[in-house]
C-alpha cells in the first residue's frame, strides 16, 4: 500500500475513500491524529501501488469538483 493523500478532515477522507472505491480501488484510511488533541496529525489514505496513479487522478478530480461547487 502507498499513501496517496493526507488530510485533517475526516469527512473529506471518507468522501475520497468512497470515490476511490467507486472506481474499484481498494482504500485504507489510517488515523495518525493525536488521540487526545485531534487537531494534531493527519488522516492518511492508502491505496495499492498498482492503483496509485489512477487514485491520484480520481482524488484530483474529486477535489477540483468540490472547489468548483
Amino acid at each position: 500500500m502507498k499513501i496517496v493523500h493526507t488530510t485533517q478532515d475526516r469527512i473529506i477522507a471518507n468522501i475520497l475513500k468512497a470515490e476511490l472505491e467507486n472506481n474499484n480501488i481498494e482504500t485504507v484510511i489510517m488515523d495518525k491524529r493525536d488521540s487526545s488533541i485531534s487537531s494534531f496529525g493527519y488522516l492518511e489514505i492508502y491505496v495499492p501501488e498498482p492503483d496509485f496513479e489512477t487514485a491520484k487522478r480520481v482524488i484530483e478530480e474529486s477535489l477540483k469538483n468540490d472547489e468548483e461547487e
